[in-house]
């Protein structure tokens, strides 16, 4: 009996070592866009921005652009951050300023309303 297990588990133990048996997946990274962002930008339907995150706190404030964390007044190559909002940061440097937005600018597009294009008043019932 002490052989049978021991030849089921030599069995089992080849039928891993096989090529293809194995399921592994590729990690990806979840910080990375998604692939619609990335193939978007390579096609030039939308520029990138070097900005990745935007820190506002009571005890700090900055960006952190292309990987590099850049406090408010600090020095971004030849630019200076020199305001900093919940959306973008603006950078100042001897080619003027350079306005970097955390996501991309979106098109404002009409609300769909009641008929005729106007809105419906609510109305008040007892």
């Amino acid at each position: 009996m002490a052989g049978r297990v021991t030849l089921a588990q030599g069995l089992a133990a080849a039928a891993l070592l096989l090529p293809g048996s194995g399921s592994a997946q590729a990690l990806t990274d979840p910080t990375r866009p998604p692939l619609e962002l990335l193939s978007a930008a390579a096609a030039g339907a939308a520029p990138h921005t070097p900005l990745q995150s935007i820190l506002l706190s009571s005890a700090r404030k900055g960006a952190i652009i292309n990987g590099q964390y850049v406090a408010l007044g600090g020095s971004y190559g030849k630019a200076k951050l020199i305001k900093i909002t919940a959306t973008e940061v603006t950078l100042k440097s001897d080619q003027g300023l350079e306005v970097l937005q955390l996501y991309p600018p979106m098109e404002k597009a009409a609300a769909a309303s009641g008929a005729g294009g106007k809105s419906e008043k609510a109305v008040k019932r007892p």
